[in-house]
């Protein structure tokens, strides 16, 4: 069984709210936002997901498509893993690469935010936070959309040095759960070597149960 670490995609899931309205979002920083964020997991302690993950994987002139399934698992406050039940080899840099993303909790540390804006997107006003790594990184940039309605992240961009991009929607149902994880997300990579879209569906979430640590291993 491969581990991959993979950011909390559960955590920065946006809810679908409603439509925005005439009157603008109030003024915030990026802190202030993503502290909003980061409460809509107050009280989630743990869980652990079944996922499939399908879509293709183009490299030079060849397209290859894929489906592997796993298991999705999340600490308090910031660890979380992916274990993939024998990915095929030519996708483990697929899933690799998601591993770039971070979270809520990680993300103020790791790039410096300037000012919010906010603007239309899809059928919402959001905020968008554009950020630049502290320290030395392949990501130029990072770009987030984050509902002004709910404060969930909605969509990630990230541009990286060499020109590649890595774009995650994220996508609810109502009453998957009361901390608004996710039932599904879309991945499109750009890279110089391969290119790829996928689909994760999430299974049904088992809450706030003692993990083992060694889950969280790297090897």
């Amino acid at each position: 069984m491969l581990v991959l670490l993979l950011p909390s995609l559960a955590l920065v899931l946006g809810a679908v709210g409603p439509a925005a309205t005439a009157s603008p979002p109030p003024t915030l920083d990026a802190a202030a936002i993503l502290q909003r964020s980061e409460s809509r997991s107050q009280g989630l302690s743990s869980y652990q997901v079944p996922v499939t993950i399908s879509g293709s994987v183009r490299v030079a002139i060849l397209s290859v498509p894929f489906k592997m399934s796993g298991t999705q698992y999340y600490q308090a406050p910031d660890e979380q893993a992916l274990h993939l039940d024998n990915p095929p080899s030519y996708a483990r840099g697929f899933g690799n690469t998601l591993s770039t993303l971070g979270t809520p909790q990680t993300w103020l540390r790791d790039y410096a935010i300037a000012q919010p804006v906010s603007q239309p997107h899809g059928r919402h006003t959001a905020y968008v936070l554009t950020g630049t790594p502290r320290r030395e990184s392949r990501v130029k940039t990072m770009t987030m959309w984050i509902s002004a309605t709910t404060y969930g992240i909605e969509s990630i961009i990230f541009s990286y040095t060499n020109g590649a991009t890595l774009t995650v929607t994220f996508e609810r149902h109502h009453g998957v759960t009361q901390y608004h994880l996710p039932r599904s997300a879309t991945v499109v990579a750009k890279f110089p070597s391969y290119s790829g879209n996928a689909r994760i569906v999430y299974g049904d979430y088992r809450l706030n149960q003692p993990i083992p640590a060694t889950v969280f291993a790297t090897h």
